[in-house]
């Protein structure tokens, strides 16, 4: 039996609320943001190394006319001038950024599930979810396609259809959806938005 084919069973009780004391509710995945940190050290050590080599050279007065007048600029300019503000403002933005890609998980196309055992976590994609719902939907007597768009909160589905009555189908399909939504066993379960498109209409 395929994952499409399985059977729509509603979780639990013992999966709304586990028994174990030591329970916590699943935390999304967090992304290790390797590139992010290998930018951060790569720009971090290149600035800081040729900064440290404009001072030694300046110090044993081994270095270009060119790079004189840069030390000389920088000397002489206040934090008013208009380029120190953009580079300021650069910096800031760029600090910015990488502050609120360490605090936040990353990872957006995994969605935690209740969990099977003390010591286990799982997960299910984005993808794999908006896949699910659309093969339930094609399961409904005169739908012809489903396209999904799917978000940790809330699942969009686009619906073509033909040969049968608009409410009595969007009802079928919302209860339907709802029910496999339920049996996913996902910690947020996403709320179902069913949009209609007669084919003829395509």
């Amino acid at each position: 039996m395929s994952v499409l084919d399985a059977p729509l069973d509603k979780p639990g009780p013992e999966a709304e609320e586990p028994a174990e004391a030591g329970y916590r509710k699943p935390r999304r995945a967090w992304s290790t943001r390797g590139f992010t940190s290998m930018v951060t050290a790569l720009g971090v050590g290149g600035v800081a190394g040729v900064l440290l080599f404009f001072g030694i050279a300046a110090k044993l007065e081994r270095t270009s006319d060119w790079s004189y007048d840069v030390l000389d600029w920088v000397q002489t300019h206040e934090w008013t001038d208009r380029w120190v503000w953009v580079g300021g403002t650069v910096a800031a933005v760029l600090g910015a950024w990488l502050l609120l890609l360490a605090w936040t998980p990353g990872k957006r196309h995994l969605l935690p599930l209740f969990p099977v055992g003390s010591e286990m976590t799982a997960f299910m994609t984005r993808r794999t979810a908006a896949n699910l719902l659309r093969h339930t939907a094609l399961r409904s007597t005169g739908v012809l396609d489903a396209r999904v768009r799917m978000s940790r909160r809330k699942a969009v589905m686009r619906v073509d259809y033909h040969f049968r009555d608009p409410d009595e189908l969007l009802e079928e399909l919302e209860a339907a959806l709802r029910e496999r939504a339920d049996a996913l066993l996902m910690v947020r379960v996403p709320r179902i938005d069913v949009r209609l498109q007669p084919a003829s209409g395509r």
